[in-house]
């Protein structure tokens, strides 16, 4: 008898330390995301899960720890935090309730389960962002106004997106016109070999054939109007489900990229 109390003690010990959730129907790794306060990619991370199809009756790690905070600095971004922390926009601004990406400074923002800081590379100072990306560009802040619209098969308006429309939308901001879809895109632009903030990125979910596209931000992370998600959310290219779709990127022509570090001028043609 005490071999058996002992045995559910070590047993309600591990549930404690590394909680599990039993997949039911129509459960999604998105909406456990969501009701656990993680992300998709760490849940995936965390199960060593290739695609986003769960089954009903599977068990998950889900691992709920409790949040740890940021306090916003004078030049903090939820992009920036996000690639500090591993996480992403979108998971930072539900988490804090957020309805747009402004940050104030003193802000406390709470944070995913089991997010930690890198420390800050020898001679940058804690919170400094990288150069390869300009937070102030006039594409990235049009990718953030584009954030949680809906993503809709075909559709193209303000209050939702295919992947293809939000890309040729943002660009349009910059008074640059694209094609209509994710193949025209592919076949129109030029390939680009190593990636620079503005590519679009390319995937193929169906088949051999481009079927899905979104523009790379820097930093190893994507913006793209996802069907998974149903709505634009900025992800990590680096993800597996990412990388096994993966088809190439293609670049946007010069005059349109010069845009990317300063707002657009007269030839922009806005």
């Amino acid at each position: 008898m005490p071999r058996l109390l002992f045995a559910l003690l070590l047993l309600l010990f591990a549930f404690a330390q590394e909680a599990t959730h039993v997949v039911a129907p129509g459960d999604t790794l998105f909406s456990l995301a969501r009701r656990y306060g993680t992300t998709v990619e760490e849940l995936m991370r965390l199960n060593g899960l290739e695609s986003f199809l769960i089954r009903p009756g599977q068990v998950l790690k889900v691992k709920p720890l409790e949040a740890s905070t940021h306090v916003v600095a004078p030049g903090d971004t939820l992009f920036a935090l996000a690639r500090r922390y591993g996480t992403t926009v979108d998971a930072l601004m539900r988490l804090n309730g957020l309805a747009s990406p402004e940050l104030k400074v003193g802000q406390v923002l709470r944070l995913p389960p089991n997010q930690e800081a890198p420390p800050a590379p020898e001679g940058q100072a804690q919170g400094e962002v990288e150069e390869e990306w300009n937070p102030e560009s006039p594409l990235l802040r049009a990718v953030l106004r584009y954030l949680g619209v809906p993503y809709k098969y075909g559709a193209n308006s303000p209050l939702a997106l295919d992947c293809s429309a939000f890309v040729a939308q943002v660009y349009a901001e910059l008074g640059v016109a694209l094609p209509r879809t994710s193949k025209e895109q592919y076949q129109a632009l030029t390939p680009a070999d190593a990636l620079r903030p503005g590519d679009l990125v390319f995937f193929s979910f169906g088949g051999k054939e481009v079927d899905h596209v979104g523009i790379y931000l820097g930093r190893g992370v994507f913006a793209h109007a996802s069907s998974y998600g149903s709505r634009v959310v900025i992800e990590s290219l680096e993800a597996p489900f990412y990388q096994k779709a993966y088809r190439g990127a293609r670049r946007v022509a010069q005059e349109a990229t010069a845009s990317l570090g300063s707002p657009p001028g007269p030839s922009s043609g806005r």
